[in-house]
Protein backbone atom coordinates (compact mmCIF):
# COMPACT_ATOMS: atom_id res chain seq x y z
CA UNK A 1 0.00 0.00 0.00
CA UNK A 2 0.98 3.81 -0.82
CA UNK A 3 0.90 5.89 1.48
CA UNK A 4 1.37 9.81 1.33
CA UNK A 5 2.78 12.22 3.81
CA UNK A 6 -0.01 15.45 4.03
CA UNK A 7 -3.20 15.04 2.22
CA UNK A 8 -3.70 18.49 0.96
CA UNK A 9 -6.85 20.33 1.21
CA UNK A 10 -8.85 21.08 -2.25
CA UNK A 11 -7.90 24.70 -1.74
CA UNK A 12 -4.08 24.00 -1.47
CA UNK A 13 -4.37 22.04 -4.42
CA UNK A 14 -6.86 24.77 -6.39
CA UNK A 15 -4.20 27.21 -5.27
CA UNK A 16 -1.26 25.34 -6.18
CA UNK A 17 -2.86 24.65 -9.83
CA UNK A 18 -2.84 28.19 -10.77
CA UNK A 19 0.39 29.02 -9.94
CA UNK A 20 1.74 26.02 -12.04
CA UNK A 21 -0.78 27.66 -14.85
CA UNK A 22 0.00 30.43 -14.08
CA UNK A 23 3.39 30.14 -15.10
CA UNK A 24 2.51 27.56 -17.88
CA UNK A 25 0.28 30.36 -19.58
CA UNK A 26 3.06 33.36 -19.02
CA UNK A 27 3.44 33.72 -22.86
CA UNK A 28 3.45 36.94 -25.32
CA UNK A 29 -0.13 38.58 -25.92
CA UNK A 30 -2.45 36.68 -27.25
CA UNK A 31 -5.56 37.81 -28.94
CA UNK A 32 -6.92 34.80 -30.90
CA UNK A 33 -7.21 33.24 -27.67
CA UNK A 34 -5.24 29.79 -28.19
CA UNK A 35 -3.08 29.08 -25.92
CA UNK A 36 -4.44 25.83 -24.66
CA UNK A 37 -3.82 24.14 -28.24
CA UNK A 38 -0.09 25.85 -28.34
CA UNK A 39 0.49 24.82 -24.36
CA UNK A 40 -0.42 21.57 -25.41
CA UNK A 41 2.43 20.96 -28.16
CA UNK A 42 4.53 22.75 -25.60
CA UNK A 43 4.21 20.32 -22.93
CA UNK A 44 4.11 17.75 -24.74
CA UNK A 45 7.81 18.29 -26.53
CA UNK A 46 9.18 20.63 -23.57
CA UNK A 47 7.74 19.22 -20.08
CA UNK A 48 8.82 21.48 -17.13
CA UNK A 49 9.98 24.15 -19.25
CA UNK A 50 8.47 27.66 -19.01
CA UNK A 51 8.64 31.44 -20.52
CA UNK A 52 9.78 32.30 -17.31
CA UNK A 53 12.71 30.25 -17.09
CA UNK A 54 16.32 31.80 -17.54
CA UNK A 55 19.00 29.22 -16.37
CA UNK A 56 19.82 25.68 -15.81
CA UNK A 57 21.76 26.51 -12.72
CA UNK A 58 18.15 26.83 -10.70
CA UNK A 59 17.36 23.00 -11.36
CA UNK A 60 20.46 22.51 -9.28
CA UNK A 61 20.52 24.49 -6.49
CA UNK A 62 16.59 24.99 -5.87
CA UNK A 63 16.48 21.21 -4.23
CA UNK A 64 18.97 22.23 -2.09
CA UNK A 65 18.35 25.22 -1.05
CA UNK A 66 15.30 23.56 0.11
CA UNK A 67 16.67 20.77 1.87
CA UNK A 68 18.75 23.67 3.70
CA UNK A 69 15.62 25.49 4.70
CA UNK A 70 14.31 22.50 6.00
CA UNK A 71 16.45 22.03 9.10
CA UNK A 72 15.28 25.40 10.75
CA UNK A 73 13.04 25.56 13.53
CA UNK A 74 9.63 27.47 12.91
CA UNK A 75 6.37 28.25 14.35
CA UNK A 76 4.29 29.23 11.28
CA UNK A 77 4.54 28.65 7.14
CA UNK A 78 5.05 32.39 7.06
CA UNK A 79 8.36 32.23 8.60
CA UNK A 80 9.00 29.37 6.40
CA UNK A 81 8.54 31.77 3.44
CA UNK A 82 10.44 34.27 4.92
CA UNK A 83 13.20 32.15 5.23
CA UNK A 84 13.47 30.34 1.35
CA UNK A 85 13.27 34.15 0.51
CA UNK A 86 16.17 35.07 2.90
CA UNK A 87 17.88 32.22 1.02
CA UNK A 88 16.74 33.49 -2.42
CA UNK A 89 18.21 36.73 -2.01
CA UNK A 90 21.53 35.11 -0.92
CA UNK A 91 21.94 32.89 -3.71
CA UNK A 92 21.18 35.80 -5.99
CA UNK A 93 24.01 37.37 -4.06
CA UNK A 94 26.25 34.81 -4.52
CA UNK A 95 25.01 34.27 -8.51
CA UNK A 96 25.81 38.02 -9.23
CA UNK A 97 29.43 37.75 -7.37
CA UNK A 98 30.28 34.41 -9.10
CA UNK A 99 29.38 36.36 -12.58
CA UNK A 100 31.98 39.10 -11.74
CA UNK A 101 35.21 36.64 -13.56
CA UNK A 102 32.91 36.14 -16.54
CA UNK A 103 31.57 37.73 -19.39
CA UNK A 104 29.39 40.49 -18.54
CA UNK A 105 26.36 38.99 -20.75
CA UNK A 106 26.63 35.61 -18.25
CA UNK A 107 24.50 38.24 -15.92
CA UNK A 108 21.82 37.32 -17.37
CA UNK A 109 18.52 35.35 -16.12
CA UNK A 110 19.83 35.90 -12.56
CA UNK A 111 16.62 36.40 -10.65
CA UNK A 112 16.63 39.38 -8.55
CA UNK A 113 20.14 40.89 -9.75
CA UNK A 114 19.21 44.04 -10.57
CA UNK A 115 17.53 44.68 -7.11
CA UNK A 116 19.40 42.57 -5.04
CA UNK A 117 21.06 45.80 -3.03
CA UNK A 118 17.54 47.09 -1.94
CA UNK A 119 16.53 43.33 -1.54
CA UNK A 120 19.07 42.50 1.03
CA UNK A 121 18.39 46.16 2.95
CA UNK A 122 14.65 45.09 3.00
CA UNK A 123 13.00 41.43 1.69
CA UNK A 124 10.08 43.13 0.71
CA UNK A 125 12.24 44.97 -2.45
CA UNK A 126 12.71 41.27 -3.86
CA UNK A 127 11.48 40.38 -7.25
CA UNK A 128 7.73 39.59 -7.68
CA UNK A 129 8.25 36.36 -9.05
CA UNK A 130 10.74 34.93 -7.28
CA UNK A 131 12.65 31.93 -8.13
CA UNK A 132 10.88 29.04 -6.64
CA UNK A 133 7.62 30.93 -7.98
CA UNK A 134 9.46 30.40 -11.47
CA UNK A 135 11.00 27.37 -11.51
CA UNK A 136 8.60 24.89 -9.63
CA UNK A 137 6.81 23.67 -12.65
CA UNK A 138 10.17 21.98 -13.19
CA UNK A 139 10.90 21.23 -10.10
CA UNK A 140 8.10 18.82 -9.79
CA UNK A 141 8.09 17.80 -13.81
CA UNK A 142 11.78 16.45 -13.27
CA UNK A 143 11.07 14.98 -9.75
CA UNK A 144 13.75 17.43 -8.00
CA UNK A 145 11.06 17.94 -5.71
CA UNK A 146 8.88 14.81 -4.73
CA UNK A 147 5.37 16.26 -3.84
CA UNK A 148 3.41 18.47 -5.78
CA UNK A 149 2.09 20.37 -2.46
CA UNK A 150 2.91 23.48 -0.49
CA UNK A 151 6.55 23.65 -0.39
CA UNK A 152 6.53 25.94 2.70
CA UNK A 153 3.93 23.95 4.28
CA UNK A 154 5.64 20.70 3.77
CA UNK A 155 8.58 22.21 4.95
CA UNK A 156 6.90 23.48 8.18
CA UNK A 157 5.33 19.62 8.97
CA UNK A 158 8.44 17.89 8.38
CA UNK A 159 10.49 20.99 10.67
CA UNK A 160 7.76 20.05 13.49
CA UNK A 161 7.88 16.90 12.99
CA UNK A 162 11.80 16.61 13.81
CA UNK A 163 11.56 18.97 16.48
CA UNK A 164 8.81 16.31 17.91
CA UNK A 165 11.04 13.30 17.02
CA UNK A 166 14.82 14.06 17.61
CA UNK A 167 15.76 10.39 17.26
CA UNK A 168 14.16 10.45 13.60
CA UNK A 169 15.57 13.58 12.03
CA UNK A 170 17.64 12.27 8.68
CA UNK A 171 21.46 11.74 8.55
CA UNK A 172 23.86 14.58 7.43
CA UNK A 173 23.55 13.68 3.95
CA UNK A 174 20.10 13.93 2.33
CA UNK A 175 21.11 11.40 -0.69
CA UNK A 176 20.69 8.81 1.88
CA UNK A 177 17.22 9.13 2.54
CA UNK A 178 14.92 8.13 -0.23
CA UNK A 179 12.88 4.92 0.62
CA UNK A 180 9.34 5.08 1.07
CA UNK A 181 9.84 3.11 4.85
CA UNK A 182 10.92 6.95 5.90
CA UNK A 183 7.63 8.40 4.51
CA UNK A 184 5.77 9.13 7.71
CA UNK A 185 8.63 9.34 9.78
CA UNK A 186 9.58 12.69 7.91
CA UNK A 187 13.21 11.03 7.03
CA UNK A 188 11.89 10.79 3.34
CA UNK A 189 14.31 12.91 1.40
CA UNK A 190 11.47 15.28 -0.72
CA UNK A 191 14.17 17.30 -2.48
CA UNK A 192 16.35 15.57 -4.67
CA UNK A 193 19.68 17.42 -4.76
CA UNK A 194 21.93 14.55 -6.77
CA UNK A 195 24.49 14.72 -3.70
CA UNK A 196 25.10 18.27 -4.56
CA UNK A 197 25.96 20.83 -1.83
CA UNK A 198 26.12 24.58 -1.95
CA UNK A 199 27.30 27.65 0.72
CA UNK A 200 24.36 29.77 0.77
CA UNK A 201 25.54 32.64 3.17
CA UNK A 202 25.05 35.51 0.87
CA UNK A 203 29.22 35.61 0.07
CA UNK A 204 30.98 33.00 -1.26
CA UNK A 205 30.24 33.40 -5.63
CA UNK A 206 28.60 30.31 -7.00
CA UNK A 207 28.90 30.77 -10.70
CA UNK A 208 25.95 30.49 -13.10
CA UNK A 209 27.82 28.30 -15.20
CA UNK A 210 26.96 24.81 -14.40
CA UNK A 211 29.33 22.62 -13.66
CA UNK A 212 29.53 18.98 -15.28
CA UNK A 213 28.00 17.27 -12.17
CA UNK A 214 24.91 19.85 -12.39
CA UNK A 215 24.67 19.14 -15.93
CA UNK A 216 24.80 15.48 -15.54
CA UNK A 217 22.03 15.69 -12.74
CA UNK A 218 19.49 17.55 -14.61
CA UNK A 219 19.92 15.74 -17.67
CA UNK A 220 19.43 12.29 -15.72
CA UNK A 221 15.95 14.19 -14.03
CA UNK A 222 14.90 15.11 -17.07
CA UNK A 223 15.71 12.26 -18.80
CA UNK A 224 14.65 9.53 -15.77
CA UNK A 225 11.65 11.58 -14.68
CA UNK A 226 8.50 9.80 -15.06
CA UNK A 227 6.66 13.70 -16.92
CA UNK A 228 9.86 13.73 -18.88
CA UNK A 229 11.82 11.16 -20.18
CA UNK A 230 9.54 10.28 -23.04
CA UNK A 231 9.33 13.92 -24.66
CA UNK A 232 11.45 15.70 -27.76
CA UNK A 233 13.57 17.30 -24.83
CA UNK A 234 14.93 14.19 -23.53
CA UNK A 235 15.29 12.78 -26.53
CA UNK A 236 17.47 16.11 -27.23
CA UNK A 237 19.03 15.72 -24.39
CA UNK A 238 20.40 11.46 -25.30
CA UNK A 239 21.26 12.73 -28.67
CA UNK A 240 23.52 15.39 -28.87
CA UNK A 241 24.26 14.45 -32.65
CA UNK A 242 20.42 15.97 -33.18
CA UNK A 243 21.00 19.75 -34.39
CA UNK A 244 19.73 21.92 -31.45
CA UNK A 245 21.91 25.25 -32.56
CA UNK A 246 18.79 26.58 -34.65
CA UNK A 247 16.94 29.35 -33.22
CA UNK A 248 13.95 29.94 -35.85
CA UNK A 249 11.31 26.96 -34.75
CA UNK A 250 10.08 26.62 -38.56
CA UNK A 251 13.55 26.26 -39.51
CA UNK A 252 14.05 23.33 -37.52
CA UNK A 253 12.15 21.30 -39.78
CA UNK A 254 15.01 21.25 -42.10
CA UNK A 255 17.72 19.82 -39.56
CA UNK A 256 15.32 16.99 -37.66
CA UNK A 257 14.59 15.09 -40.21
CA UNK A 258 16.72 11.80 -38.50
CA UNK A 259 13.78 12.11 -35.56
CA UNK A 260 11.97 9.18 -34.55
CA UNK A 261 8.51 9.02 -36.21
CA UNK A 262 6.56 10.04 -33.13
CA UNK A 263 8.62 13.12 -32.00
CA UNK A 264 8.88 13.99 -36.09
CA UNK A 265 4.97 14.15 -36.04
CA UNK A 266 4.14 16.32 -32.79
CA UNK A 267 6.85 18.66 -34.28
CA UNK A 268 5.54 18.69 -37.55
CA UNK A 269 1.61 19.44 -36.32
CA UNK A 270 3.04 21.86 -34.18
CA UNK A 271 4.90 23.57 -36.96
CA UNK A 272 1.74 23.46 -38.96
CA UNK A 273 -0.29 25.02 -36.22
CA UNK A 274 2.47 28.28 -35.97
CA UNK A 275 1.91 29.32 -39.38
CA UNK A 276 -1.83 29.25 -39.11
CA UNK A 277 -1.81 31.38 -36.30
CA UNK A 278 0.29 33.27 -37.99
CA UNK A 279 -1.51 33.93 -41.15
CA UNK A 280 -4.75 34.46 -38.49
CA UNK A 281 -2.39 37.48 -36.75
CA UNK A 282 -2.01 39.49 -40.45
CA UNK A 283 -5.63 39.31 -41.03
CA UNK A 284 -6.16 40.42 -37.26
CA UNK A 285 -3.97 43.27 -38.28
CA UNK A 286 -6.01 43.67 -41.38
CA UNK A 287 -8.96 44.17 -39.68
CA UNK A 288 -7.39 46.49 -36.91
CA UNK A 289 -5.71 48.38 -39.50
CA UNK A 290 -8.94 49.21 -41.47
CA UNK A 291 -11.04 49.74 -38.46
CA UNK A 292 -8.32 52.17 -36.51
CA UNK A 293 -6.66 53.88 -40.09
CA UNK A 294 -9.14 53.12 -42.88
CA UNK A 295 -9.58 50.67 -45.73
CA UNK A 296 -7.29 51.28 -48.20
CA UNK A 297 -4.02 51.66 -45.67
CA UNK A 298 -5.12 47.64 -44.76
CA UNK A 299 -5.28 46.41 -48.05
CA UNK A 300 -1.18 46.06 -48.00
CA UNK A 301 -2.02 43.65 -45.02
CA UNK A 302 -4.95 42.18 -46.77
CA UNK A 303 -2.09 41.41 -49.53
CA UNK A 304 0.36 39.72 -47.20
CA UNK A 305 -2.69 37.52 -45.56
CA UNK A 306 -3.43 36.25 -49.13
CA UNK A 307 -0.09 35.52 -50.44
CA UNK A 308 1.03 33.93 -47.05
CA UNK A 309 -2.47 32.03 -47.34
CA UNK A 310 -1.45 31.01 -51.64
CA UNK A 311 2.32 30.01 -50.26
CA UNK A 312 1.38 27.77 -47.32
CA UNK A 313 -2.40 26.77 -48.49
CA UNK A 314 -1.10 22.70 -49.27
CA UNK A 315 -0.23 22.72 -45.59
CA UNK A 316 -3.06 24.96 -44.17
CA UNK A 317 -5.76 23.60 -45.86
CA UNK A 318 -9.31 22.66 -43.66
CA UNK A 319 -8.22 18.58 -43.57
CA UNK A 320 -4.66 19.52 -42.13
CA UNK A 321 -5.74 22.19 -39.37
CA UNK A 322 -8.36 19.14 -38.68
CA UNK A 323 -5.34 16.56 -38.12
CA UNK A 324 -3.82 18.92 -35.51
CA UNK A 325 -7.18 19.19 -33.79
CA UNK A 326 -7.39 15.68 -33.52
CA UNK A 327 -4.21 15.31 -32.11
CA UNK A 328 -4.08 17.58 -29.52
CA UNK A 329 -8.08 16.38 -28.65
CA UNK A 330 -7.24 14.95 -25.50
CA UNK A 331 -4.92 17.21 -24.00
CA UNK A 332 -7.45 20.47 -25.35
CA UNK A 333 -10.64 20.29 -23.19
CA UNK A 334 -11.23 23.64 -24.30
CA UNK A 335 -14.49 23.58 -26.49
CA UNK A 336 -14.17 27.11 -27.52
CA UNK A 337 -10.95 27.37 -29.03
CA UNK A 338 -11.15 24.22 -30.71
CA UNK A 339 -14.53 25.40 -32.39
CA UNK A 340 -13.21 28.77 -33.55
CA UNK A 341 -9.73 26.60 -35.07
CA UNK A 342 -11.59 24.29 -37.02
CA UNK A 343 -14.46 27.72 -37.84
CA UNK A 344 -11.64 29.69 -39.22
CA UNK A 345 -9.54 27.13 -41.12
CA UNK A 346 -13.00 26.63 -43.20
CA UNK A 347 -13.75 30.16 -43.92
CA UNK A 348 -9.78 30.26 -45.01
CA UNK A 349 -9.97 27.67 -47.33
CA UNK A 350 -13.08 28.81 -48.75
CA UNK A 351 -11.63 32.54 -49.11
CA UNK A 352 -14.68 33.53 -46.63
CA UNK A 353 -13.39 36.62 -45.40
CA UNK A 354 -16.38 38.29 -44.22
CA UNK A 355 -17.26 35.10 -42.25
CA UNK A 356 -13.49 35.03 -40.96
CA UNK A 357 -13.46 38.40 -39.96
CA UNK A 358 -16.74 38.12 -37.63
CA UNK A 359 -15.19 34.92 -35.99
CA UNK A 360 -11.79 36.72 -35.27
CA UNK A 361 -13.58 39.48 -33.46
CA UNK A 362 -15.98 37.25 -32.01
CA UNK A 363 -13.20 35.21 -30.72
CA UNK A 364 -11.35 38.07 -29.37
CA UNK A 365 -14.00 39.71 -26.88
CA UNK A 366 -14.91 35.94 -26.23
CA UNK A 367 -10.92 35.75 -24.53
CA UNK A 368 -10.26 38.96 -23.41
CA UNK A 369 -13.92 40.16 -22.97
CA UNK A 370 -15.97 43.08 -24.25
CA UNK A 371 -14.13 45.91 -22.61
CA UNK A 372 -10.77 44.93 -23.41
CA UNK A 373 -11.48 43.74 -26.80
CA UNK A 374 -8.97 45.81 -29.28
CA UNK A 375 -11.50 45.21 -31.89
CA UNK A 376 -14.78 45.60 -30.39
CA UNK A 377 -13.37 49.15 -29.16
CA UNK A 378 -11.48 49.98 -32.00
CA UNK A 379 -11.97 54.10 -31.52
CA UNK A 380 -9.63 53.97 -28.26
CA UNK A 381 -6.46 52.63 -30.38
CA UNK A 382 -7.13 54.97 -33.33
CA UNK A 383 -3.30 56.03 -34.05
CA UNK A 384 -2.05 53.37 -31.70
CA UNK A 385 0.56 50.95 -33.39
CA UNK A 386 -0.64 46.77 -33.88
CA UNK A 387 1.45 44.45 -32.71
CA UNK A 388 3.51 42.84 -35.83
CA UNK A 389 2.34 39.05 -36.29
CA UNK A 390 3.95 36.51 -35.05
CA UNK A 391 3.82 32.47 -35.17
CA UNK A 392 4.59 30.14 -32.06
CA UNK A 393 8.04 28.83 -31.05
CA UNK A 394 6.32 26.91 -28.11
CA UNK A 395 9.43 27.69 -25.88
CA UNK A 396 11.74 26.49 -28.35
CA UNK A 397 13.79 30.37 -27.31
CA UNK A 398 14.33 28.53 -24.17
CA UNK A 399 14.82 25.25 -24.84
CA UNK A 400 17.34 26.06 -27.15
CA UNK A 401 19.11 27.87 -24.52
CA UNK A 402 18.36 25.42 -21.67
CA UNK A 403 20.24 22.66 -23.70
CA UNK A 404 23.19 24.82 -24.73
CA UNK A 405 23.63 25.25 -20.78
CA UNK A 406 23.20 21.62 -20.29
CA UNK A 407 25.95 20.46 -23.15
CA UNK A 408 28.07 23.12 -22.15
CA UNK A 409 27.98 22.31 -18.37
CA UNK A 410 28.74 18.26 -19.69
CA UNK A 411 31.69 19.58 -21.79
CA UNK A 412 33.46 21.04 -18.25
CA UNK A 413 36.12 18.56 -17.52
CA UNK A 414 37.01 16.93 -21.19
Amino acid sequence: MQLGYINFSQEEKNNLYKVIQSIRDHHAIDELGIGRIRDAFSNKMFPGMSTLHNRAKYFAVLPYLYYHAEKGRYNSVREVRQRVLDLEIKLTRQLVEGCKSLDPRENYGITGSKMIEQAERNSSKYVKYDPSYIYWGGLVTYELVKTDGNVYQLIYERSRKAQDHPEKLRKSKPEEHDGDSDDLSGRLQLFDTGGLSYTIDGKTPISIKLTKAEAEFIQRRITESEGSKDSLLSYLLTHPDIPTDVKDYLDLGSVWNELPESHRLTYLLSARFSKFIYMLRIFYNYIYIKKTVGEEKSEEMLQSYLDYYEENKHELSKDKLYEVLAYVNEEVTDIPVKTFVAKTAEYVENVMLDKLEECIISREKETKGTSRAKLTNWKKYVGAKHVEAFGLDYRWGLVYSMIKEIKEGLDNGK
